[in-house]
């Protein structure tokens, strides 16, 4: 047999992801913020974006490539200043969408799942906690550890998409009530805008404060 992991060391794998995925983070916020604005279709599409980068990271974290980033925190500092200067161009442009004559169009299913591919792929700590977490679960006598790396990955993708489903459809019903009391497209693009504004700042700090630290450890 290929595989043989215990049936308790994988429930209690699965019982640790879904706690961790149901915490709120960025992601689900920028879901949210997509789900709000354009509605639960495009939170949906946008998740399963998100579930597509999550499969490469966890791909990453696998092949050993994850090791060769966490070796190279300039690189890492790159990756994550790009996630954030693209969040930025993200929160402009809701915003000047606002301004604009017509109501904000809502983007396209193609554009929302490529963008949410790309916030999801500049965030290499996605792998470093891959790199942390995965292994915790992993039994040498269940068979091909890399393998087992997989199908723990795979796992922690499929229980984040149903989590990120849930999140962008609370998204979406918040959209729904406030366009119900009569709040404009235009007030509802502003807010997404300074969503991603807001996490975007949330990036560039963290990067601040890990560069800080870093230069403090030597």
């Amino acid at each position: 047999m290929i595989l043989d992991i215990p049936v308790a060391v994988y429930l209690a794998f699965l019982a640790a992801t879904l706690l961790i995925a149901v915490v709120p983070g960025p992601d689900h916020v920028y879901l949210g913020a997509v789900a709000l604005r354009d509605g639960r279709r495009a939170g949906t599409v946008a998740a399963s974006g998100m579930a597509v980068s999550m499969t490469v990271h966890t791909l990453v974290a696998v092949t050993g490539l994850g090791a060769l980033l966490t070796a190279a925190p300039a690189a890492l500092v790159i990756i994550r200043l790009l996630g954030a200067a693209y969040l930025i161009h993200l929160g402009i442009g809701a915003l000047r969408a606002a301004d604009a004559a017509a109501a904000p169009a809502p983007a396209s299913t193609g554009r929302n799942f490529w963008r949410a591919m790309v916030v999801n792929l500049t965030n290499p700590k996605i792998v470093i906690f891959f790199l942390a977490f995965l292994p915790q679960f992993v039994d040498a006598d269940a068979g091909n550890p890399t393998l087992q790396l997989l199908a723990f990955g795979l796992s922690f993708v499929v229980i984040g998409f149903v989590v990120d489903v849930v999140y962008a459809s609370l998204g979406g019903l918040l959209g729904r009530f406030l366009s119900g009391r009569g709040t404009k497209a235009r007030v509802l693009s502003v807010i997404s805008g300074c969503v991603y504004l807001a996490l975007a700042a949330l990036v560039l700090g963290t990067v601040v404060v890990d560069v800080v630290s870093g230069a403090v450890g030597r």
